[in-house]
């Protein structure tokens, strides 16, 4: 069984997501080490979700300095990650390193004898890093790609730009992102009017959610109410008496706060992060078999028979106030949902995967 070194840049307890998905279920096709970077919030943390009963992978954790992203530092704490990834390379030997962002290629030894993957799920220079940083990732991006024998992108408009940026047309492949796997049966509605609606949103509370828009249609319509399951990275913008957070929930229990809401929604800012990502979140919305409404940009056409969209306020509240007026009926057929799960899971993508590596 061939051997992946799967360095990821997100601390395995937190949100789950791509990462999580394509490493357990690649591990039912090869021998995988996951190195993760700890978070300031689990940094102290014996977490019983650091552990994961998966016959071939394991988990590694791994650490940076602290304000490792200062240019003083930046250089230390590269050296020594460089000597952390020699010694894992040495101890397990790995046919492939999977890398999921382009900063963690930085601390990869040169030469190495292993083929090179790069999992580009986001636009990695949108995030709000500093000026120095941000360029660093440009120069580290460059030389991944130009070193990586294949390179998986999660949507179009990420494959578009990397050829466009790198001309690598020849390396691309894109890889989707999809859902859990598991199809919820849950046909039967509750067609029971109700005197308040209950909108919710799973995923990161973060600046990326458009915090005016949420306000300002609690102001224009008083019978719905917002509900957001994830960890805080921001809350503070969204505090209001018809807002509720419920922090992190482990993705098993979900389902038991997601059944109550009457929609699920994608509150979205647009921005060059926002258009390049295929949203795990969708999939979920859709197995949840709930209406969907949703910030509108060109990726999301793959998913346009299961969502409402919306471009500007105006048409967000016309929206709500056309499905609080039809009582929240999902614009889908269940056998519609059924089929398109069933093609987007995560063991298609991953077949898909395994396909390509073994050309390799």
């Amino acid at each position: 069984m061939k051997k992946i070194l799967y360095v990821m840049h997100i601390d395995w307890r937190w949100i789950k997501q791509r990462s999580h998905f394509l490493a357990e279920d690649l591990s039912n096709f090869y021998d995988i080490n996951v190195v993760y970077f700890c978070s300031k919030k689990f940094l102290l943390e014996n977490s019983s979700s650091s552990t994961i009963n998966k016959k071939n992978l394991t988990l590694l954790p791994a650490f940076r300095l602290p304000l490792y992203e200062k240019k003083g530092i930046y250089g230390l704490n590269k050296a020594y990650l460089k000597l952390y990834f020699k010694l894992l390379i040495e101890k397990y030997n790995p046919d492939f390193i999977w890398i999921t962002f382009p900063q963690i290629y930085d601390y990869i030894p040169s030469n190495t004898h292993c083929k090179i993957i790069y999992d580009c799920m986001d636009e990695a220079t949108g995030f709000d890093f500093q000026k120095d940083l941000h360029s660093k990732i440009l120069e580290v991006e460059k030389k991944l790609v130009n070193d990586a024998s294949i390179i998986f992108a999660s949507s179009n408009y990420l494959c578009k730009n990397l050829d466009k940026n790198y001309g690598c047309k020849d390396k691309l492949a894109v890889i989707r992102n999809a859902f859990n796997g598991e199809i919820i049966d849950n046909q039967a509605k509750d067609s029971k009017k109700h005197e308040s609606f209950k909108i919710g949103y799973v995923g990161t509370i973060a600046d990326l959610i458009d915090f005016d828009k949420i306000k300002i249609t609690l102001h224009e319509i008083k019978n719905i109410e917002y509900h957001f399951i994830g960890p805080y990275v921001r809350k503070d913008k969204l505090r209001h008496d018809r807002i509720k957070f419920y922090g992190t929930i482990s993705h098993e229990k979900l389902y038991d706060y997601v059944k109550n809401f009457d929609c699920l929604i994608m509150p979205f800012k647009l921005n060059e992060l926002v258009k390049s990502v295929d949203p795990v979140k969708l999939y979920e919305y859709i197995n949840y078999n709930k209406p969907i409404i949703s910030v509108y940009y060109e990726e999301l056409d793959y998913f346009s028979q299961f969502i409402s969209f919306y471009s500007n306020t105006g048409e967000l509240i016309s929206l709500l106030k056309q499905m609080i007026k039809n009582n929240f009926v999902t614009k889908y057929s269940y056998s519609e949902r059924a089929k398109f799960l069933e093609t987007n899971s995560w063991n298609i993508r991953v077949a898909e995967i395994t396909k390509y590596l073994a050309k390799l």
